[in-house]
């Protein structure tokens, strides 16, 4: 941890401080920003002043677990110290940033329960949500880890090539395949290239792609046959534990490109349309003024809401990546949460716009990477059309 850049932020930021509260736990941001580890099940407070040494306010029965920490450690035992010790801390700190999302419209971030926040407010305390604070020092990759995401990037498009060829050559043969089958296949080719993933990936074909969060197991799965739409969607890093994802997801057909439905071919011109003006957005903003992730998210849905495809959009257009897949930073997302969050450069994030039907769904996503230069697309080459297996 590094005060000094924290304390930097602050004043840049007019904050006084911030202050990590937590109990049990449940606020994963101080946990892991503060590095504790083991069972932590005792109210803590840990409060980093714009200017000066740090304070932890904690229990006797976990102080061992702040003693790596910086600054002053006050033993409180019951909740009577640890609120008149708190009230001494903020004394003369106006404007504090928490854990603390205003209306609940940033979930991820609002951790800090309600009564811990009327308690820091009745001292007189303006409350900042520490939003863009974590984003800036939890989910900005460091050049390493851009190193490995860039390397992850370029295995998962080499794989995802090998998996519609291990579909086509099993169609071409008669012999029999399933979405299970395709799935095993990926995770065999993952670990050929050192790769690791926590769940998935996924392929799914014509209704069950109407399903973003369709699973094929061992015991659930549908053949793959000729004439069908498949869609396989896919994410990995390396093994290390700073490794970054890359994660894709690719639209074919098994058959020749003039059997596509037209019906298949316009909407995912669509999608590969509101994916282009996603980062059109972000080419034409980013560096000459702040951008944040529900204004990409308005530029994307705003193509498949424009083309009538509206209501078949039913989640974010992307999520950020980090050593999680779903990592802590921005979210590109208007319509699921309010992600006011900046886009920093060290930011990662997908760009993943979907129409989803009974009978069929499509998507496409990508992967971009904010950088002092600009966005960079990082898993090319951009799918343009669907692509045909014959």
């Amino acid at each position: 941890m590094d005060i000094q850049q924290v304390q930097a932020y602050l004043k840049e930021r007019g904050f006084d401080g911030w202050l990590l509260a937590d109990f049990h736990g449940r606020n994963d941001v101080a946990v892991a920003f503060l590095k504790l580890t083991g069972i932590v099940t005792r109210r803590s407070f840990y409060f980093i002043p714009a200017v000066g040494e740090p304070t932890a306010l904690v229990n006797p029965i976990e102080v061992e677990k702040f003693k790596h920490l910086p600054g002053d450690k006050i033993i409180c035992r019951g909740y009577k110290k640890l609120e008149s010790e708190l009230k001494q801390l903020l004394d003369s700190h106006k404007r504090v940033a928490m854990e603390y999302s205003p209306l609940g419209r940033l979930p991820y971030i609002g951790l800090v329960e309600a009564g811990t926040i009327e308690l820091v407010k009745s001292y007189g305390v303006e409350i900042i949500s520490s939003a863009d604070l974590v984003a800036s020092f939890q989910a900005r990759l460091t050049d390493r880890q851009i190193e490995a995401h860039h390397k992850a990037a370029a295995d998962l498009i080499r794989i995802k090539n090998g998996a519609f060829a291990f579909i086509a050559e099993a169609l071409n043969k008669g012999s029999n395949i399933n979405e299970y089958d395709v799935c095993r296949f990926i995770l065999d080719a993952f670990e050929k290239n050192e790769l690791t993933t926590q769940f998935g990936p996924n392929c799914s074909v014509d209704a069950n792609a109407g399903n973003p969060h369709y699973e094929p197991t061992q015991s659930i799965r549908t053949p793959i046959k000729k004439g069908q739409l498949i869609l396989i969607d896919m994410w990995a890093k390396d093994k290390s534990a700073d490794g970054v994802y890359g994660d894709i997801t690719w639209m074919a057909f098994a058959g020749t490109k003039d059997e596509i439905p037209e019906r298949y071919r316009r909407i995912f011109e669509i999608l590969a349309k509101a994916r282009d003006t996603a980062v059109a957005f972000l080419k034409e903003n980013i560096g000459t003024r702040e951008v944040y992730g529900y204004e990409v998210d308005d530029a994307c849905r705003g193509v498949v809401e424009k083309a009538g495809f509206g209501d078949y959009f039913t989640h974010r257009t992307g999520h950020s990546i980090t050593s999680s897949e779903h990592g802590p930073g921005p979210n590109i997302d208007n319509l699921e949460t309010e992600d006011r969050r900046l886009l920093q450069p060290g930011h990662l994030f997908s760009i993943e716009p979907g129409i989803y039907y009974e009978d069929c769904g499509f998507r496409t996503e990508i992967n971009v990477l904010i950088t002092g230069h600009g966005p960079e697309v990082t898993t090319l080459p951009l799918q343009t059309e669907i692509t045909a297996l014959f």
